[in-house]
């Protein structure tokens, strides 16, 4: 009866959950920066609710989606250990990267529609990108995955922006059901915002520089925010030789949304380094994925996004605990409620999805 009990409360989480945890329509961008040797991924994280924790994710975990009513969800074993940027709580992450050197990121988007139920297995946006950190190197395993699992039909209204070490790059969108990926040639500005690829592509064709005869604006809005990044890529006077990830934060500043900007993260994908800032702390902290051990057997880790800190911290993370995650998930959601938002998520959801990690186990 017990076990009955925490899967039905399991299934109605994840229900509640699919809307759980991206920011507001007009949040977040981010692009790509190649410049000789160096591959940056630059994410500016946007929302309301600040705080947060940087937590490593192991390889060899056996996994499964918290789908309600299916009888195959998701499943798998973590083959990358990863980095991961949480607010809502472990195996929720907004974006990361694994020791693979992939980047994998969500930004809102309104327009998005989900594909309809099919044969394939089904999993939830979140998770969605800790399977993909999980189970990939490449930006071609990446687009590989549309063929096994699908995002459900309820989740939020979201698109990603991935890319990995050898400097590939994709995005990937539900247009109609559909999943849309723009690479190659077909990704002339390695950025994202808010609004559709072409949309963006679309009114970028209208300003100098790219066809057009208006003028750059710098303001919050997605399509603004867009422009100014594909300026910026553009012009190779921005980037300085061995200050690139300070050039890459500048970017980030010129798309910034002032307070609401909570987090700005630059991952060096050859380097395998992830630099960021935060609301609450605006010196630069560094992250070397080389320095931890992902092994199952070795414990998860994590470090506060506001911890009073700078310069590399890799040997100050902590050991996770449940007891962490719970402090997170019932901060998050009592926040949540103070803004009307996610007011359906009950104090026995809460607890399992602060228990739920512990509940995952090496597997074969």
């Amino acid at each position: 009866m017990k076990r009955i009990r925490v899967l039905a409360l399991g299934a109605a989480l994840v229900s509640s959950l699919l809307f759980l945890g991206t920011p507001a329509a007009d949040a977040c961008s981010s692009f790509l920066m190649r410049n000789g040797t160096q591959l940056l991924f630059g994410r500016n994280f946007d929302f309301f609710l600040d705080g947060g924790y940087v937590m490593t994710n192991q390889s060899g975990v056996a996994k499964q989606a918290l789908i309600p009513n299916s009888p195959k969800p998701a499943r798998w074993i973590s083959k990358y250990g990863s980095i991961t940027f949480n607010q809502v709580s472990k195996e929720y992450p907004y974006g990361g990267m694994n020791e693979a050197g992939l980047v994998v990121e969500n930004m809102w988007l309104d327009s998005s529609t989900f594909p309809v139920p099919d044969e394939r297995a089904p999993i939830a946006e979140l998770p969605w990108i800790q399977y993909q950190l999980d189970n990939c190197a490449t930006v071609d395993e990446v687009i590989a995955t549309d063929g096994i699992i699908r995002i459900i039909q309820a989740s939020p209204p979201i698109h990603f922006f991935v890319a990995d070490r050898a400097g590939d790059a994709a995005t990937i969108e539900f247009v109609d059901g559909r999943t849309v990926v723009h690479r190659g040639a077909d990704l002339a500005v390695p950025a994202l915002a808010n609004n559709t690829y072409d949309e963006s592509m679309e009114y970028l064709r209208g300003h100098k520089g790219f066809g057009g005869s208006k003028e750059i604006k710098s303001t919050w809005e997605s399509l603004d925010r867009f422009a100014t990044l594909a300026s910026m890529i553009e012009d190779r006077g921005v980037v300085r030789r061995g200050k690139e990830v300070d050039c890459a934060f500048k970017m980030l500043d010129a798309v910034a949304q002032g307070k609401g900007t909570v987090w700005s993260a630059v991952y060096d994908l050859k380097r395998l380094r992830i630099h960021f800032k935060s609301v609450g702390n605006g010196d630069v902290r560094i992250v070397d994925l080389d320095g931890f051990d992902f092994s199952c057997a070795a414990p998860a880790l994590v470090f506060d996004i506001e911890a009073p800190a700078k310069g590399d911290i890799t040997g100050r993370f902590e050991s996770y605990t449940t007891e962490l995650n719970r402090g997170t998930v019932k901060r998050t959601f009592a926040r949540y409620h103070e803004n009307n938002f996610m007011m359906g998520v009950t104090d026995e959801m809460q607890e399992y999805l602060a228990q739920f990690p512990a509940m995952l186990k090496c597997g074969q």
